[in-house]
């Protein structure tokens, strides 16, 4: 069996990336996440658990791999695991993942919902949480 090519260049391809960007823009040309194609979406102060709702049927098969992130943690949101006072909070420290239909989305057995963002905790491992995000109804 193959495996997958991995999404990231060789040590030797990011190397000549950080040189080439040094040396025609200065090392201000550098993005912090040049060499990295994830994106922090946001960061809260509360438990990641309350992103959305809880899907159990999605978060068994996000385990199977069945109901997944393309690209884990490409978008996510940043969990301080601190509420605004510095208290600890449940869950600590951590990311979910974001994904929809037709964005980063791997759905074979067509599970998603139009207009739902689904959150994901520790995709593709045994331990794996969905929670879905519907948009809030239209205002009067």
């Amino acid at each position: 069996m193959c495996a997958a090519p991995s999404p990231r260049p060789p040590r030797h391809a990011q190397a000549l990336l950080v040189l080439v960007c040094c040396l025609v823009g200065g090392p201000a040309a550098l993005a912090a996440d040049s060499l990295e194609t994830t994106r922090r979406y946001g960061t809260g102060t509360a438990p990641y658990r309350q992103v959305g709702d809880l899907r159990k049927d999605l978060s068994v098969l996000c385990r199977r791999g069945q109901f997944n992130q393309v690209k884990i943690d490409g978008l996510y949101i940043g969990y301080r695991g601190k509420d605004a006072a510095g208290k600890p909070i449940e869950g600590g420290k951590t990311i979910t993942g974001i994904a929809k239909k037709g964005y980063n989305l791997f759905d074979p057995q067509n599970k998603a919902e139009d207009n739902v963002t689904y959150h994901f905790h520790n995709d593709t491992l045994s331990n794996c949480l969905v929670f879905e995000a519907k948009p809030p109804p239209p205002g009067p």
